[in-house]
């Protein structure tokens, strides 16, 4: 009896634990409808200090998503494209999906002085030594929360309600982080199975490298490596 009495109340213990490990902002991003953030790329380089400072140093971060050809539609068709850009510029690059594609993104501080449209085109990539065939750059913004002094993303800024009610609604807040995604496109004959190599050189020739593995399909982090 009195083991039960404590099993009920450890009950709403476990409760919130359940609820604050399933909802933990340092999980997983949402980074796309449907995609979350266990699809990055392995950094093989942290922040660079050229690019931290000029982007802002509490603001600036890189990740590169590997874009499955189930979710290359939802990063098409995700509603925050036409935040800063017409919905045509996303609608011309679907029909073809039998290509492999990348999601390279960075965050900046948008107070800065930047000429980011000039800059964010400038950026050179290459996977396993190969040039992208084709790709879309585009601002994206966030909703963000604060960890110390650094900004981290947290969900995209706008979030479409489930069905039956189907409709966007800003939900996350009126703060935004803003990031620049660059959706690459390659031959997907230049894949390995084991190791791939991504790297991308700065406008400023800084050089950020990734890797990722390949067997049956893409490798996704493990519970272990998420935070």
């Amino acid at each position: 009896m009195i083991v039960e009495k404590y099993l009920i109340r450890l009950v709403p213990f476990f409760l919130g634990l359940f609820f604050i490990t399933c909802t933990s902002q340092y999980y997983l991003t949402l980074i796309s409808p449907g995609i979350t953030s266990d699809v990055r790329l392995k950094k093989q380089t942290d922040l660079r200090m050229e690019e931290a400072s000029f982007y802002g140093p509490w603001f600036y971060s890189h990740t590169t998503f590997y874009i499955e050809k189930s979710q290359l539609p939802k990063v098409l068709e995700d509603p925050n494209n036409t935040v800063f850009q017409p919905k045509e510029k996303f609608i011309l690059k679907k029909g073809d999906d039998s290509q492999l594609h990348l999601l390279f993104e960075f965050c900046y501080d948008k107070s800065k002085q930047i000429d980011i449209e000039k800059d964010m085109e400038n950026y050179r990539f290459q996977l396993n030594g190969v040039d992208p065939s084709e790709k879309l750059v585009y601002l994206y913004p966030y909703s963000y929360f604060k960890k110390g002094k650094t900004f981290r993303r947290r969900f995209p800024f706008y979030e479409r309600l489930a069905y039956p009610r189907e409709h966007i609604l800003i939900t996350t807040g009126y703060d935004q982080l803003y990031c620049v995604r660059t959706l690459l496109r390659f031959d997907p004959s230049i894949e390995k199975r084991g190791y791939n190599h991504f790297e991308v050189i700065t406008p400023r020739n800084q050089y950020l490298y990734y890797e990722y593995e390949m067997e049956k399909e893409f490798v996704r982090f493990t519970e272990e490596e998420i935070n």
